[in-house]
């Protein structure tokens, strides 16, 4: 956790930053993402955790529900309901620039998932983050750090189970 934070406190304060947490299902990519998102949140003018994602993407009309949700959670605001994939890309960029937010993409699984939430650095306000967790590293942007998660050998495996 504190490495992912160091590399979110790296960039400079202005930036927006995003920092990928790679690694294997069960491995603790969402709990790390959480706790920092705990931790970190209340520096924030707003925030969004997503969680799940690759799982409520493939429910029907699971793309919107996520746009909504970081779209109300961000903004504080019900009144204004997304109802397409296009029309929340246009919204999110229009509402979202004007926030410093900390924003949790959690099991991110398709670069279609990443277009439609967070499709580039320009969506975000001044001293935004994201987080972004993810089994499939190549879906990371370019250039953004990554901490990947290590997996246990059998001796750490054993000690852990029992």
């Amino acid at each position: 956790m504190e490495k992912v934070i160091t590399m979110l406190k790296n960039y400079p304060s202005e930036d927006v930053a995003v920092v990928g947490i790679w690694g294997m299902g069960g491995a603790g990519k969402t709990t790390i993402a959480k706790t920092i998102y705990n931790q970190m949140g209340p520096t924030f003018e707003s925030r969004s955790c997503l969680s799940n994602i690759r799982e409520v993407w493939g429910q029907e009309k699971g793309k919107v529900c996520l746009q909504n949700q970081l779209l109300s959670e961000i903004c504080k605001t019900t009144q204004m309901k997304i109802n397409s994939i296009e029309a929340g890309i246009i919204t999110l960029k229009d509402r979202l620039r004007h926030k410093k937010a900390l924003v949790v993409l959690d099991d991110v699984d398709e670069l279609p998932q990443l277009n439609a939430l967070a499709g580039s650095y320009d969506w975000f306000g001044q001293g935004s983050r994201i987080i972004i967790t993810t089994r499939d590293k190549r879906l990371l942007p370019m250039g953004c750090p990554v901490y990947p998660i290590e997996n246990l050998d059998d001796k750490e495996s054993i000690e852990l189970f029992s």
